[in-house]
């Protein structure tokens, strides 16, 4: 079987500032010059074997996963800041954790969780309505980041935190979060970045917030047992040993279902909102939805079954701005996929939202068309062809639970207000750190609904 062809060396050394600055037009670059499958290294480091192939994309996450695992950007350099949680764990430690998790996101906790979920949105309702009486405009980025960063507090502690305990929470993972990227991105980075103490700096804020898990801890048990995310991390036993999770494990998986699950949403909600307003037609015909799901009763846990076209939207939108916009996977063995070549050790990197916009596969991958979505439709593509929380075994354990908060969310959010985009909001792009942000602050203007 033959490999994918190179990209020449003076090629990838002169692109390195484009990589860095803007990596998603990079590659698409690169992928519009060599096709769906190429190999990429720089200095002889990292050789990467860069996919936008559903086929290829399908091999690596189900048909021969055991063959690929996280690279150490992810179970060493994330994990540095996080932890070995869910998201940066590997091997039989993952599979471990992962069938330990799994009934924390089963149908059932989720129906019990709909209640608070719904609770969270109705205070951020109110005080978008205090925006409105005072005609103050909104970052929407901080007001989705907001509402979904309170939804998985509320879901992992019953009792929430302080608004103070809660901000302070907030900016601290965004801080760690907006460093991990540079380390990650630019290695080169890391020894000066060590040498100038930024590492012993973000280290030690994520420190800050594993103390402040196990203090909640340790009150838990004090207090006694209640209905949420974290007794059931708290009740979970080993089946091998019977021996619950040490709190160190503990504290690894609640900081990365708090760094994972906000972020990803509030991204995927504000990218939702900004797409619908530049869409009134949609918009409308969302409303419609809304309306009539709430006249056949209460959009709730089976209500939301009443929204098929907003989920649509909602499915659309992330395939345009796909949360996880790039991920990868090291080969364990030397391997081949049917059509390519791959040798041990080389890491394939699954470049998300190229996938997404495949021109082989989508048509006009670059407008926002939420009837591509319908049920039938995606049956007719490539199984492969969508993958915003992954695919094969290590498809996001949180997927359900983000679909259910972004539904409940904009069921509400839409239904109550209306929203008008600020001048030039309408030309944002797209800034890829770990997530998929958008490059710039966007201002809307917020209207009660009659």
């Amino acid at each position: 079987m033959p490999q994918p062809p190179a990209i020449p060396r003076l090629k990838v050394l002169t692109g390195i500032p484009k990589t860095i600055r803007n990596p998603i037009g990079a590659f698409n670059d690169y992928a519009e010059d060599y096709g769906e499958n190429y190999l990429l290294s720089v200095g002889g480091t990292r050789r990467t074997h860069m996919t936008t192939d559903p086929d290829v994309v399908q091999y690596v996450l189900q048909k021969n996963h055991r063959n690929y695992e996280k690279s150490e950007i992810q179970t060493d350099q994330v994990a540095r800041y996080f932890g070995q949680g869910l998201l940066t764990n590997s091997g039989k430690s993952w599979l471990t954790q992962r069938r330990l998790i799994q009934p924390g996101f089963h149908r059932k906790r989720l129906e019990r969780l709909t209640e608070a979920m719904q609770e969270v949105i109705d205070l951020q309702c109110a005080a978008l309505r205090e925006k409105a009486a005072a005609g103050t405009k909104i970052n929407l980025h901080h007001f989705t980041r907001d509402a979904v960063f309170r939804i998985i507090v509320k879901a992992i502690f019953t009792d929430g935190f302080t608004e103070e305990d809660t901000e302070r929470l907030n900016a601290t993972i965004d801080k760690v979060q907006g460093y991990i990227i540079y380390p990650v991105r630019i290695p080169f980075l890391r020894g000066p970045l060590r040498w100038l103490g930024q590492e012993k700096k973000h280290v030690g804020l994520a420190n800050d917030v594993r103390q402040d898990i196990q203090r909640r801890i340790d009150q838990r048990r004090a207090e006694g047992p209640k209905d949420d995310l974290l007794q059931m991390l708290l009740d979970t036993r080993y089946e091998d040993t019977g021996e619950p999770m040490t709190d160190e494990q503990l504290i690894d998986e609640v900081i990365i279902l708090f760094a994972a699950g906000h972020e990803t949403s509030a991204n995927s909600l504000a990218w939702t909102i900004w797409l619908l307003l530049r869409h009134p037609d949609k918009l409308a015909l969302v409303r419609k939805e809304i309306e009539a799901a709430e006249a056949a009763g209460p959009i709730d846990f089976e209500g939301v079954r009443r929204l098929p076209y907003l989920t649509q939207v909602i499915d659309e939108s992330l395939r345009m701005y796909p949360p996880a916009w790039i991920t990868d996977r090291v080969a364990l063995n030397d391997d081949d996929t049917g059509a390519f070549n791959i040798q041990k050790g080389t890491v394939m990197g699954l470049f998300i939202h190229g996938l997404h916009h495949n021109p082989a596969h989508w048509d006009a991958p670059y407008e926002f068309r939420p009837e591509r979505m319908t049920p039938a439709a995606k049956k007719a593509r490539h199984p492969s062809c969508y993958v915003p929380f992954g695919g094969g075994p290590r498809l996001c354990i949180g997927n359900h639970f983000a679909m259910l908060e972004m539904l409940l969310f904009l069921s509400s959010v839409l239904k109550n207000f209306d929203f008008s985009l600020s001048p030039g909001a309408d030309k944002v792009g797209y800034k890829p750190l770990i997530t998929l942000h958008m490059d710039r602050e966007v201002l809307v203007g917020v209207g009660e609904r009659g």
